[in-house]
């Protein structure tokens, strides 16, 4: 976070035209530097709960930018057409990124309705991680995290620990997937950037950021991403109609 101070105040100091912040940290860091200069962020998923617009649809500030919300819905769906028997989840997140809480809370609510019981498993700090996941593992049917920075870091060791349990970890997002969770249904991050890169060059060329709605990427850009590696290790097999979703 201070490294994210020492860059915002160098690019409001050299009056850059427009700056880009990448996942919340950065943007709120940047936000707090200048009123003036136009923030476009990305990777951030609810700019409004981060107290970076006053409002997504509006933003009315020199922020706008694009979400990466997730369908959390469709996530936590995975669980039932993984697991029919399952329970009870945990929701493993940190308590104090906003984004973060507000996926957690998304998740608890798709939970309900599906019939599963929800534990919070949260952590406030990377050296937390291996010991939350750890204390949850033999209590619950599957772990489900969202995009979160923090648990996106220390994935290697979130997956050591469940995969162990042989405990599926649904994740957020691909790059979570790949290091060492068992599935998501996401979003392309290649595609938010280019969506992103579009309205810089509308900014660039003289339209008001703050009158720019926060963009979202159309639900048929989502896709199924899988761990072969993970799934074998916990000995469960992904059904081909999930498969054939991506298709």
């Amino acid at each position: 976070q201070s490294n994210c101070q020492a860059i915002a105040d160098k690019f409001v100091n050299d009056k850059k035209d427009l700056i880009l912040a990448i996942a919340t940290p950065a943007a709120q860091a940047v936000a707090m530097k200048t009123t003036e200069i136009p923030i476009l962020v990305t990777a951030v998923t609810d700019p409004e709960s981060s107290g970076l617009v006053v409002s997504n649809k509006d933003p009315q500030r020199n922020v706008s930018g694009t979400s990466d919300l997730t369908p959390v819905d469709k996530q936590m769906g995975l669980i039932k057409q993984l697991l029919p028997d399952a329970k009870k989840v945990a929701v493993l997140y940190t308590s104090s990124e906003a984004n973060s809480v507000f996926q957690a809370d998304l998740a608890k609510k798709a939970a309900a309705e599906l019939g599963l019981e929800t534990v919070d498993a949260t952590v406030s700090s990377s050296n937390e991680i291996q010991q939350v996941v750890a204390s949850v593992v033999n209590s619950v049917d599957a772990i489900y995290v969202p995009t979160d920075n923090m648990l996106a870091a220390g994935m290697a060791t979130v997956g050591l620990v469940a995969n162990e349990a042989k405990v599926p970890v649904i994740c957020g997002e691909e790059g979570m997937v790949m290091s060492g969770g068992l599935i998501t249904y996401g979003i392309n991050y290649k595609n938010l950037g280019i969506m992103t890169g579009k309205m810089a060059v509308k900014v660039l060329g003289g339209e008001d950021v703050s009158k720019m709605p926060i963009e979202y990427l159309d639900a048929k850009e989502l896709s199924i991403t899988v761990n072969e590696d993970t799934a074998k290790a916990i000995g469960i097999t992904i059904p081909e109609e999930l498969l054939n979703q991506n298709k």
